[in-house]
């Protein structure tokens, strides 16, 4: 397994990955739910933040899984407007969920004003692939001279929380079954 930073080839692969990484209706439903998905964790930081991308290569050189990242808030939420708007007029989306995540967001900005999201498919999981993507976008999130960051993960799961233990992240709060983590950079 190779990280390496995301180029324009390699969209609609890292879109499937995070449709088959989310809800089972997101790749049954491309144009529904896939596409809320897509919109609220895929397409923004790879169409405004693709510098701030990295994906994981097999050996065979199939992207297996991907990091994205927000290094600045405020430019994230003036150039996610878009998005959100699309978001909430898709009648397929979980609106209560999406404007919780984005309110976490805000809340806690002032102090982790970077945020990312990190996706494998269930073949890649467990080779070292997910730490390889992690330790590349915190080196790169450092380089950038970015305080801390934070991210979002579903309360149950437990081995992600432990992945993200292992970094240094540490919970901030947790609630409606989702659990924020922060780390300094």
């Amino acid at each position: 397994m190779t990280v390496v930073p995301y180029n324009e080839s390699m969209k609609e692969r890292l879109r499937y990955i995070c449709r088959c990484t989310g809800p089972l209706e997101a790749v049954s439903d491309p144009d529904g739910v896939g596409r809320y998905i897509t919109d609220c964790y895929c397409d923004y930081y790879l169409e405004c933040e693709p510098g701030n991308c990295f994906a994981l290569l097999d050996d065979a050189g199939t992207v297996m899984g991907y990091t994205l990242s927000a290094p600045d808030y405020k430019r994230y939420r003036r150039a996610f407007a878009p998005y959100l708007r699309r978001i909430l007029a898709n009648p397929r989306s979980e609106k209560l969920e999406v404007r919780a995540e984005q309110l976490v967001l805000r809340v806690f900005s002032p102090f982790y004003p970077a945020h990312l999201h990190i996706d494998l498919l269930d073949e890649a999981t467990g080779q070292g692939g997910g730490t390889q993507l992690m330790n590349r976008l915190l080196a790169h999130l450092k380089a950038q001279n970015v305080p801390r960051v934070m991210l979002i993960v579903g309360s149950g799961n437990k081995d992600a929380i432990r992945f993200y233990r292992r970094f240094g992240f540490r919970r901030l709060i947790a609630g409606g079954g989702g659990t924020v983590m922060g780390l300094k950079l």
